[in-house]
Formats: C-alpha cells, structure tokens, sequence
C-alpha cells in the first residue's frame, strides 16, 4: 500500500461509504476491495469518495476492476463520487459528480453568494 494512502468508512442507513485518501495504485485497490468485502453486508449501497485521492495509477484501476468482478458487491449497487471514479468504476456502476459552481444552488441570485455564480452585472458595480 502506498504509504501516503489512507481509508475511512461509516456505514449510514444501510450504505457503507469508504473515503480513501492519497494515491491510488494496486495495493490501495486491494485494500480498498478487502474492506469493501469484509464490511458489505448484502444490502445497501456502497458509495467510494473520490475526491481525496491525489494520483490515480491504472495499475490500481484495472487491480480494483479485476478483484471487484470476484466480490460480492453488485456492479448497480456502486456509486462513486468524484471525477476520479470514471477511472476506476467498473462496468455497471455509476459515478456521481456535483458542479462545484453550483454548490448552494443559487444560480447567482441570492444576495450573498458564496458558490461565485453572482449575476455579471452585480460584480461590475
């Protein structure tokens, strides 16, 4: 495992969420599978947070992929959040990713604006 690599889970309403943090290379993919396998329980949903992950290596994808199809976590009960989960997500799972500049969901109307989406015209005054 790469030395830099991290891995949190909490399990909530019964879905188990993992956070892995750090670089994403083969051993990271087998630690990650390990305990996706251990705390899957066979119902839910099981959602992987991309969002920490710094580099994502194909090695670790294709190990995480190839180990995935022998689990026993169904392909249509993973969602992964982030960009980086279109590299690793294998076939018949999904990948959630939410516009950073609609964070508060404003469209820039709202008087203090924190997602940066202010109308041009009230910026120019």
């Amino acid at each position: 495992m790469s030395s830099n690599f991290h891995l949190q889970y909490k399990i909530s309403n019964g879905n188990l969420h993992l956070k892995p943090e750090g670089d994403f290379d083969g051993t990271s993919a087998w630690e990650l599978i390990h305990l996706m396998r251990e705390k899957y329980d066979g119902s839910g949903r099981v959602f992987i947070d991309t969002n920490q992950l710094r580099e994502v290596h194909g090695f670790g994808c294709s190990t995480f992929r190839c180990c995935f199809r022998q689990g026993d976590v169904p392909a249509h009960c993973l969602f992964f959040k982030g960009e980086k989960g279109f590299s690793i997500a294998p076939n018949g799972s999904k990948v959630l990713v939410v516009s950073k500049s609609r964070a508060c969901g404003c469209n820039g109307d709202c008087a203090n604006c924190s997602c940066g989406l202010k109308k041009k015209s009230d910026r120019d005054h």
